[in-house]
């Protein structure tokens, strides 16, 4: 499998290519899938939600997160039915998110559904995403 090297060798969303493009993002803004190296936001779309960027959050399974919040990750795909049960943010409904690229799991999508909360915001793996892209071996 090819790797990715830099985000003009990738087979991007039209949207995301369309917004690389006009802004031309600095490259170290970049975070990419840790698996592929797929773009997936960028470090201008970190948000703070409930006080804070990161958060460690751990699901019912017993399975620990350390995420990072983003108003934007257009390199990924959200898929299942929002659910509101077992949520870590009050008023928010998530789905999976995952890499457009090779659907390695990245995190949560989160849609407000309490009156006067943000719209969306993605709670994304900070360890499944680096600021550098792959690079063939």
């Amino acid at each position: 499998m090819s790797e990715v090297k830099d985000p003009e060798q990738s087979t991007l969303d039209p949207e995301l290519k369309s917004i690389l493009d006009v802004a031309q993002p600095d490259p170290q803004d970049l975070l990419f899938c840790a698996t592929c190296g797929h773009v997936i936001t960028s470090n201008a779309e970190r948000i703070m939600v409930n006080g804070s960027h990161d958060h460690d959050l751990t699901n019912p399974h017993g399975f620990s997160f350390h995420l990072g919040c983003f108003a934007q990750a257009l390199g990924c795909d959200i898929s299942g039915h929002g659910e509101a049960a077992d949520s870590w943010f009050m008023g928010y409904m998530w789905r999976l998110a995952t890499c457009a690229n090779c659907q390695n799991h990245l995190g949560w999508y989160f849609s407000g559904v309490a009156p006067g909360s943000q719209d969306y915001f993605y709670g994304l793996i900070l360890n499944a995403l680096t600021s550098q892209p792959s690079s063939d071996d």
